[in-house]
């Protein structure tokens, strides 16, 4: 298995370098290396289960992930491959660093272009100072940049994904939920439209961890209590950072401002914003996910990041009633809308004007 997934990036990437611009290229390049070392040490999920001395709380986690991927597969119609069923142990706390950049007055993200995923709004390493070293270079060059963590990434079944360490410190429902997230990248994959994709694979990672905790755990369970405050506070994240980002597009349209007058505005509204979260969206939460929020370093290349991800969350779930709150369904309809060409999302409200 790890000699053929090793031969699959290989080829993968061969195709890839000959195939995209100069600065992809030596991006690339330069991660290469990450994705082979991390492509090596993979072992099958049941073969760890098979030693004794296993940690029960490892155990209990491991058994869970095969569960959510059987469950994935038969009940949500995911791609069945051997993501999930495999196990790569990590020696650190993420597994890799997402770059996103904006310039000073847009929230429109810098993106990547790239064979096969396509059009990328953001660039993840696997090494901190590289993600840093480019963040400083894109500062220079007068770019809003915002790095984050990230310990789960889908490779679109060009090679199997594995559940990481890092993955193993999460709740169930949250493990339950990244898992499904990143199956339904490797299911339904519009090229060229990273925020259809993102958007998406959020939304049926919280209605299908949420389907899957309340037959495994019951609608008692702490899982699904956590579960159902997770998605809630996702909704009202979605509300308020859609806010922001309208309020600074007008902010940014205005041909009445100078540049340093927009600046300057830009900055009063970022540490108005700080406030605004805490005493008026902090209290309708359930959770206390997004808690640190102000606590982070805000910019425009932090709202877009996020922007990418909570872009229409209410247009899955409209598309999820129309077909019968039916989660396999929708999924494979959605498949279809995805193997035509054209904007999938704008396709989907078409539909939903027409049915």
């Amino acid at each position: 298995m790890k000699k053929r997934s090793v031969i699959m990036f290989a080829l993968f990437l061969s195709f890839t370098l000959s195939s995209c611009g100069e600065e992809e290229f030596a991006y690339l390049l330069q991660q290469a290396p990450g994705q082979l070392l991390l492509l090596m040490d993979r072992v099958p999920i049941k073969k760890v289960l098979e030693r004794k001395d296993l940690d029960p709380e490892i155990r209990a986690k491991l058994e869970l992930a095969l569960d959510v991927k059987q469950y994935s597969e038969e009940k949500i119609g995911l791609v069945h491959n051997k993501s999930y069923t495999i196990y790569r142990e990590l020696d650190r706390e993420a597994l890799t660093y997402n770059l996103t950049a904006c310039p000073k007055f847009s929230l429109e993200p810098r993106r990547w272009q790239f064979p096969v995923v396509g059009e990328m709004p953001y660039l993840g390493f696997f090494k901190k100072e590289d993600a840093l070293l480019k963040e400083k270079k894109l500062e220079a060059e007068g770019y809003d940049v915002y790095v984050r963590v990230a310990n789960a990434y889908s490779m679109l079944g060009i090679v199997s994904d594995p559940l990481y360490t890092p993955m193993l410190k999460w709740d169930n429902y949250e493990l339950a939920n990244t898992i499904i997230h990143e199956l339904t990248h490797g299911t339904v994959w519009a090229k060229g439209y990273p925020e259809f994709n993102e958007n998406l694979a959020l939304w049926v990672g919280n209605q299908g961890a949420i389907d899957y905790c309340l037959e495994k755990f019951g609608k008692d369970s702490q899982e699904v209590k956590n579960g159902l405050g997770s998605n809630s506070d996702d909704y009202t994240f979605y509300l308020y950072i859609t806010g922001l980002g309208e309020q600074l597009k007008k902010l940014y349209a205005r041909t009445d401002l100078s540049d340093d007058e927009k600046l300057k505005l830009k900055t009063e509204m970022f540490d108005n914003t700080k406030k605004d979260f805490t005493d008026n969206w902090v209290p309708k939460m359930k959770t206390e996910y997004y808690n640190a929020w102000p606590q982070r370093k805000l910019n425009n290349a932090t709202v877009a990041g996020r922007l990418v991800y909570y872009h229409d969350l209410s247009l899955y779930q409209k598309v999820y009633e129309k077909n019968g709150s039916d989660l396999k369904k929708t999924i494979a309809f959605i498949k279809t809308v995805t193997e035509n060409p054209g904007d999938p999302e704008k396709y989907l409200r078409q539909w939903l004007e027409s049915n």
